[in-house]
């Protein structure tokens, strides 16, 4: 039987090594110190946020540490993802939040912040035995498994994708979905759409999210999930991966963070 804690006890529980056990399931829901929400990803080890990183959660990590951090040309809140941002960037947030939230005993010392793998993305989304080794030889591998489901188009209101709204605000050639308009050119705030099965926002569209992995053994970029920004049925697939240096950033780029045992190096 699942035990649920309320999060005041989980959190006391955490810190006298109570509750990690190595299983996420042992936990329903938690709430760390940046208001993020954290929830059980079932054959996964960790807990998923269910947004990505805000700008309200990176703000505070940039002025904390005097990070530079440039910002996109289109206009954001609070709510949105955070963007510009790159590998590297989003290892020392969760080193930060991590050591942060150690400190005060929000999380215990066996727990971590960290982006998630590449495997547990695809859990998140409901991927399984996809076929394949390393992110390059899963790429694309399932075909007809889209975030909202097996049809093409996407059905109205089902994440933000690259829809007739850029065409309409920018007054540029963009390739778009045809018919398709989620009313935002650029990102939109995170929550905006319906969330997938396990509680998760925005696993396909609004920005690309890192994940932990080389794309391959040749460890020449990191793997990116997420399809931001993208019109064509083939990287709308919950199975496309996109790779990029990890010291690359772009205004379409984000993270989301998983909080689970003291990672691996991957």
């Amino acid at each position: 039987m699942t035990v649920k804690f309320p999060k005041v006890l989980f959190a006391l529980a955490a810190v006298a090594g109570l509750v990690w056990c190595g299983q996420a399931e042992a936990v329903s829901r938690f709430t760390n110190s940046l208001g993020q929400v954290f929830v059980p990803v079932g054959g996964t080890p960790v807990l998923f946020c269910i947004w990505d990183t805000r700008v309200q959660d990176y703000s505070m990590f940039a002025t904390e540490t005097h990070r530079t951090w440039p910002k996109p040309v289109f206009t954001q809140d609070a709510t949105h993802p955070a963007v510009n941002v790159t590998w590297e960037d989003s290892q020392a947030f969760c080193a930060w939040l991590t050591q942060k939230e150690r400190k005060d005993g929000v999380i215990s010392a066996s727990q971590a912040y960290r982006l998630p793998s590449d495997e547990e993305w695809s859990l998140a989304v409901g991927l399984t035995n996809e076929p394949g080794a390393t992110p390059s030889e899963k790429h694309r591998k399932i075909t007809h498994v889209y975030p909202w489901g097996n049809t093409w188009p996407p059905p109205k209101n089902s994440g933000n994708f690259a829809d007739e709204s850029l065409v309409a605000q920018k007054k540029d050639a963009f390739h778009v979905i045809e018919g398709y308009n989620d009313g935002y050119a650029d990102t939109s705030p995170v929550g905006a759409f319906a969330a997938n099965r396990f509680g998760l926002y925005d696993m396909g569209g609004n920005v690309w999210q890192w994940c932990q992995d080389w794309y391959d053994a040749g460890q020449r970029g990191r793997v990116l999930r997420g399809g931001s920004c993208v019109s064509t049925p083939g990287m709308l697939l919950l199975s496309y991966r996109n790779t990029l240096s990890p010291s690359h950033s772009h205004p379409y780029i984000g993270f989301r963070c998983v909080l689970g045992a003291t990672p691996e190096k991957f």
